[in-house]
């Protein structure tokens, strides 16, 4: 049994206090001895990793893990509420969150909705750096090794294979980007259990280089696709949300984005830099994940943390000395948080994703705030994964523009069959036209198994010397 004093610090890191710590440390327990966290693993994460990845002198950052605790906690009850007779609802990513938070809208406590894979190795790598040993057990049961498959991937077979999660009433897979997210489906279904029941969205990728992808007739596909499907979920649940249940979830979205937005512009553009970019990215990671308790927690954080970084703004005060410089990511690998640290430790400071980093187009107000469907098609196809690599290089150099990094960091998608060779075509493009230096780095963005912060550190310190040099220090 884990023990209550260390995890009760886990708790309080994670901004739990009082009541609430007392009414929500059994779960935890009940998590810990679930994943398989010992007294130690909890211990270095509260005296050593946690403090030296996250910047958790902010409320909003400890705030934010503990949101992220709460979601974690709800995957691993999923059992308990398959035998209560709640309906199980599971995506993947990237998703729009909205259609999944309208289901839950609609079937209140009697749904449970997440995304699991990504909960528990968010978990277990962002903030304790355990998650090797869940997704070498998936590829003990046939998910090779060497061709670099995604984590998420084995993370969701090994988890339902090994009796951590339930068998959902359906998981809806959108296929639009990830075409191992279905097929993974199936394979849970034959090698496991056919009790694993899915729905798969797809749309052809048929748009030329540069074109708009969120042209009208496009998304009017899309929306058909996206209400078809939603049928078919209904079908299987019982649950069917009503246009106003989609409208309020498209309006939460739109909130939060917004919100987001303040906050990544606020970071980017201040010296010193008051906030590292693995913390801002998990905020923006609430925005392509199905959640159970949707925006409550992680929306509760985010305006803590939008206070505490304008006064850290108003004061002068940063991670980094005023000057240092500052890189940009494609995405930056928060469940691999030591990254941030180093970078760090080497005086430059993290800032912004391109991928979840919202643009000019994903911030205006919807052109079709009547119809939810065309809403949520509209909302997939402003987001960079579900456009093609031109349209998508625009708006990064858009955002390079706006958020003024000294360098853009690449890679880590080499398991990625479309994102391994994207990254490198995009970065070419957006140095060419922005005249901003893009690095690239080859490894892996949910596991680290095959490279050691010791070994990554020479290349990271050869990118930030560049960096250093170029900025005159």
């Amino acid at each position: 049994m884990a023990g209550k004093e260390i995890n009760s610090r886990f708790l309080e890191l994670a901004g739990f206090e009082g009541e609430e710590l007392d009414a929500i440390l059994p779960d935890w327990l009940m998590c810990a001895d679930v994943l398989g966290l010992s007294d130690e693993d909890v211990r270095y994460a509260v005296e050593e990793y946690i403090p030296q990845c996250w910047n958790v002198q902010y409320r909003g950052v400890r705030k934010l893990i503990g949101a992220w605790t709460r979601e974690c906690i709800e995957v691993l009850k999923t059992k308990q509420y398959k035998a209560e007779g709640k309906k199980i609802i599971y995506g993947i990513l990237p998703a729009v969150v909205t259609p999944y938070t309208a289901f839950k809208r609609a079937g209140g406590d009697n749904v449970h909705v997440s995304f699991p894979d990504l909960v528990l190795i968010q978990t277990l790598n962002g903030f304790f750096h355990k998650g090797g040993p869940l997704i070498a057990k998936a590829e003990e049961m046939g998910f090779n090794y060497g061709c670099r498959h995604c984590p998420l991937n084995k993370t969701r077979l090994v988890a339902f294979a090994t009796d951590l999660i339930a068998p959902p009433d359906v998981i809806w897979s959108w296929g639009f980007n990830c075409d191992e997210g279905p097929k993974t489906d199936e394979l849970i279904q034959c090698l496991v259990d056919d009790s694993w029941t899915y729905v798969i969205s797809r749309i052809p990728h048929d748009t030329y280089f540069g074109e708009a992808d969120d042209e009208e007739p496009r998304i009017r596909y899309l929306s058909k696709v996206i209400r078809s499907d939603i049928e078919k979920m209904s079908e299987l649940t019982g649950i069917y949300p009503t246009d106003e249940d989609f409208k309020q979830a498209l309006a939460d979205a739109g909130r939060y984005l917004f919100k987001l937005g303040m906050l990544c512009n606020l970071v980017c553009n201040s010296d010193p830099v008051p906030l590292g970019g693995a913390a801002i990215t998990m905020f923006q990671d609430g925005i392509g994940v199905p959640l159970n308790f949707g925006y409550k927690y992680l929306e509760e954080a985010l305006d803590i943390m939008l206070s505490e970084v304008r006064a850290a703004v108003k004061a002068g005060e940063g991670i980094l000395p005023k000057g240092s410089p500052k890189v940009g990511s494609y995405f930056v690998p928060w469940c691999i948080p030591w990254i941030d640290k180093v970078f760090r430790e080497n005086g430059v400071a993290t800032t912004f994703s391109q991928t979840l980093t919202p643009s000019r187009n994903q911030m205006k107000p919807s052109a079709y705030g009547d119809d939810p469907y065309m809403g949520m098609a509209e909302q997939w196809l402003k987001m960079p994964l579900g456009q093609n690599m031109g349209y998508e290089a625009d708006a990064m150099i858009e955002k390079v523009k706006a958020n003024n990094p000294d360098g853009m960091l690449m890679g880590f998608f080499d398991f990625d069959r479309w994102l391994g060779a994207h990254q490198k075509m995009c970065a070419e493009i957006v140095q060419k036209a922005t005249g901003v230096p893009h690095y690239y780095i080859e490894a892996d963005f949910w596991d680290d198994r095959e490279y050691s912060e010791e070994a990554l550190r020479t290349r990271i310190e050869s990118i930030c010397q560049i960096m250093h040099t170029r900025k005159g220090f």
